[in-house]
Order: C-alpha cells, then sequence, then structure tokens
C-alpha cells in the first residue's frame, strides 16, 4: 500500500498528464503507387474516388478538395482528438502528408516529429483502404 500511494504521490508532483502521454516517431509514408490490375485504368478521377471513399470508411471528412490534393480531417472522441492530413494524389498513385493535429501529443523533438501512436496506425489504415477502393472501381 505504501509503494502505491508513493507512487501517487509521484504522479501528482510531476503532472500526471505528461507523464502518462504517449508517443512514438511519427511514420512519414513514402508515396505509394496504384496497384495495376487487367480490369483497372488509372485515372485521376479514379484515385480521387478511392481517396474519399477510403477516407470516408474511416471517419476520415474531406475539408478541401482541390485537384490533386485532398485535405482529410479525423476527429475521434467529438473534438478530443484531431488530425488533419493532405493527400497528394495523380492517376498513378498518392502520398499522405501531416497537417495539423489537437491532442495528438505531437512535438519535434531532436528533429524528429513524435505524435500518438494511433496516428501511424490511422495514416496505414487509411493508406491500405485507398488501395484497396482504387482496386474495386
Amino acid at each position: 500500500m505504501k509503494k502505491i500511494l508513493t507512487v501517487l504521490g509521484l504522479l501528482l508532483a510531476l503532472g500526471s498528464a505528461p507523464v502518462l502521454a504517449r508517443q512514438a516517431l511519427m511514420e512519414q509514408p513514402a508515396r505509394t503507387e496504384f496497384l495495376k490490375s487487367e480490369n483497372t485504368t488509372p485515372s485521376i478521377v479514379r484515385a480521387r474516388n478511392a481517396i474519399l471513399q477510403g477516407g470516408s470508411r474511416f471517419g476520415w471528412q474531406a475539408v478541401s478538395d482541390e485537384p490533386g490534393k485532398i485535405t482529410l480531417r479525423y476527429d475521434k472522441g467529438n473534438g478530443r482528438h484531431i488530425v488533419t492530413i493532405a493527400v497528394a494524389y495523380d492517376a498513378a498513385g498518392f502520398q499522405i502528408s501531416y497537417v495539423d493535429s489537437f491532442n495528438m501529443n505531437y512535438e519535434v523533438v531532436d528533429g524528429a516529429a513524435e505524435i500518438h501512436p494511433n496516428y501511424n496506425r490511422w495514416i496505414t489504415n487509411l493508406g491500405k483502404e485507398i488501395v484497396n477502393r482504387q482496386l474495386q472501381q
């Protein structure tokens, strides 16, 4: 019991939020080329649709849609955790880039970007879904 009280006291003294915050190196995905299929012809319209449909499946919402670039926002928990990314694309592929976030523990430490590890999982899943959607069209 004394150990538990000591640990709790230490957490309170240090401030529990920074101690409990989770961070990982931020993944910067390389450009992803669309897979080619006998039944599909690459097009910029198909790429755009794959990004919008793939994002929609996981709750990403388009906040900007211009030729060759779509900005998506993901809100996990009614404003508690928000991520904004840009997806640059052409008929052959796409690249996901970090834009901004709220309450995701983002910071640059010694020149390396760190963020909550869920971000890496979210963009990995999004990238896979975009490729799958492009093949289905």
